[in-house]
């Protein structure tokens, strides 16, 4: 293995030896029958600062190899099985502590450093010996945000992505999603990423997420104090976060959305209709679609915060379909843009998305799917819709009742629950009883489908609404009502909105007192076959708590103070103000998925309560395997 070492560092770059600054600790591990070798670099950024950087060699005695980058808050070293298995496969492998975690130099702030710290270490990873010059990188959740924020200042020597379960920028995703405080996620993501040090603590974390009474925990004022309580003590940028709360400069460093339609790279998206986080990848790809580079490939699974494929999706068996080894089609993608191999890859369709009920998937080159129409439901109500219990419909007609609108009384101090707290922990009985008994929740479901029908892309919804305050929260989710009553979720498909951000996420405006306004939630996206005798539900209120941030509905600022007023709340349904839900329909005749004989698990998801057995790691250790 003479040329991996050699001239170390590279005479290739063009930075002075002094600079370089590279400290080596190497090691030749003997590991399942074969040989790789590992290095620990400290890689120079343009300010001086040096990023530890863990490099796995392949099994060779000579040449250069193409690079692969995975860039990491979490600690480099818990990640040694990617290097071990990319390295097997003819790559370089490098994993990095970024600026100011662990073995890294330097000041830790989230995302702010990422685009130069990122277009850095690719360009030096470029120039050594033992590189050919060709890099990719790799990653999930933060690790994929990374990699959107380098390409975005197009590195030369860069060539493809794969960004897996990605979030979007500030505003859309995270921290804020529709202008509102994602409190409960960043708040956990803050104390994982600040008390977790190897893979137990953040498992321990992540067994928190389903276990701790996080309505008791979070139901405190101000939110911006939430460190003190949760971590024990303030935390920099959580305090940032909250004080930043419109789309201002803090946030310019941190925005690639819009710059995506400018790159000139392919890259292969990958998430899960379970993951929190998957509109990050609809809104990737819709701004990667508008680049020069044809080839971008998106997967949505069945799947939950993980770059990993499985059958099972919370202990339920999806079928073989579910499990198509993204880890082999990962190495096949590198194959042929870092190595030039044919191997048919990019003639496969580059869309693929998991259609529940019949278990399947729906394939094609673009996304939406070809020729899919978007068919409006439109709400409806006589007596009206407040709880389950109401007569609140979904119907592709307009209303023609003599019912104006809808109202509900929504109070910050009893704000109604969010669906998700009770996905996770298991307990959807409990969130269906919420539902039949609180007023502050309308209501609205289709009549029971006569024939099966699909529905496979992004979901909106265009609410008409009115306040009796200058600010409020519109929060809309929507799922599967079975043919015996139960409720079922169909992938992360609800969205909130913040009525001051109605047209801007940088210049707020508030509104006039019960004067009619247009609100557009977006409620993220998925595939799914609704069988004969179901129902689709869509819910409308003002709180989604505790995973949301409260409006405290005074136009002040919400996470920094703690006053608070109760508001009267109207969604019109008339000719003139037709709130409705746009759905992406898919064409043709769709089997019922009870009839199907593929179908290999039961769906719609009975998720059981949670038992400690079930607990999902936060690092998996399929790669072995694929």
């Amino acid at each position: 293995m003479k040329s991996i070492y050699q001239n170390f560092p590279s005479n290739k770059t063009k930075r002075k030896n002094s600079a370089v600054g590279i400290s080596i600790v190497f090691l030749v591990i003997l590991l399942a029958g074969d040989i790789y070798a590992q290095k620990t670099v400290e890689i120079p950024m343009r300010d001086g600062i040096k990023l530890a950087t863990d490099l796995y060699f392949p099994k060779s005695e000579d040449g250069s190899f193409p690079v692969i980058l995975m860039r990491t808050p979490y600690n480099k070293v818990i990640l040694k099985a990617y290097g071990v298995h990319f390295s097997r496969q003819g790559f370089v492998f490098a994993i990095q502590d970024v600026r100011g975690r662990f073995e890294s130099q330097g000041d830790w702030e989230p995302f702010i450093n990422e685009r130069e710290d990122g277009y850095d270490s690719i360009e030096w990873l470029a120039a050594q010996d033992w590189s050919t010059g060709k890099i990719g990188m790799y990653g999930g959740s933060y690790s994929a945000f990374v990699q959107f924020a380098a390409a975005i200042l197009k590195p030369p020597h860069l060539v493809t992505l794969i960004p897996n379960i990605s979030s979007a920028t500030p505003f859309d995703n995270m921290p804020y999603e529709g202008g509102v405080l994602v409190m409960g996620g960043n708040i956990r993501w803050v104390d994982i990423v600040e008390n977790s040090k190897t893979l137990a603590d953040m498992q321990k974390k992540a067994k928190e997420i389903f276990t701790k009474d996080w309505n008791s925990l979070l139901n405190f004022l101000p939110v911006i104090d939430l460190d003190k309580k949760i971590l024990g003590k303030e935390n920099s940028y959580w305090r940032r976060w909250v004080k930043h709360n419109t789309d201002d400069s803090y946030w310019k460093k941190v925005k690639y959305l819009k710059k995506l339609q400018e790159l000139d790279i392919p890259v292969f998206l990958q998430s899960g209709w379970f993951d929190p986080g998957n509109r990050g990848t609809k809104l990737a790809y819709a701004n990667l679609r508008q680049s020069k580079n044809k080839y971008i490939k998106m997967i949505m699974g069945p799947w939950t915060h993980t770059d990993q494929s499985s059958r099972y999706l919370y202990g339920q068996d999806l079928g073989e379909a579910a499990d198509i080894g993204l880890v082999g089609m990962y190495i096949k993608w590198f194959d042929y843009w870092l190595k030039g191999k044919d191997n048919g890859i990019i003639n496969e369709p580059l869309v693929q998305v998991f259609n529940f009920g019949p278990n399947d998937w729906l394939k094609a080159d673009t996304y939406p799917l070809p020729d899919t129409p978007f068919v409006k439901y439109y709400i409806s109500s006589e007596k009206g819709a407040n709880t389950s219990r109401g007569d609140g419909r979904l119907q592709t007609q307009k209303s023609s009742s003599t019912r104006q609108y809808d109202t509900y009384t929504y109070d910050p101090g009893d704000p109604s629950p969010c669906f998700i707290d009770h996905l996770k922990k298991r307990k959807l009985e409990s969130y269906k009883n919420l539902v039949n008994s609180r007023e502050d929740i309308l209501v609205y479901e289709t009549a029971p489908f006569e024939q099966p029908l699909t529905i496979a892309g992004p979901i909106s919804a265009v609410l008409y609404a009115s306040s009796s305050a200058k600010d409020t929260d519109w929060c809309v989710t929507l799922y599967v009502v079975t043919e015996d009553g139960g409720i079922s979720p169909m992938g992360m498909t609800w969205g909130v909105l913040r009525a001051r951000y109605r047209n801007s996420m940088s210049t707020p405006e508030f509104m006039e007192k019960d004067k009619v306004y247009e609100f557009t939630i977006d409620l993220s996206h998925t595939g799914n076959t609704f069988s004969k005798g179901e129902r689709i539900r869509m819910e409308i209120s003002s709180a989604s708590f505790p995973e949301y941030s409260r409006n405290l509905n005074t136009g002040g600022h919400n996470e920094m103070e703690t006053e608070y007023v109760s508001a009267v709340q109207r969604i019109y349904h008339t000719k003139e103000y037709p709130s409705h839900l746009l759905l992406p329909v898919i064409k043709g005749e769709t089997p019922d998925p009870k009839a199907s004989a593929s179908r290999s698990a039961t769906f719609p998801l009975t998720l059981k309560e949670i038992s400690p057995s079930t607990y999902p790691n936060m690092i998996t250790n399929g790669l072995e395997k694929s």
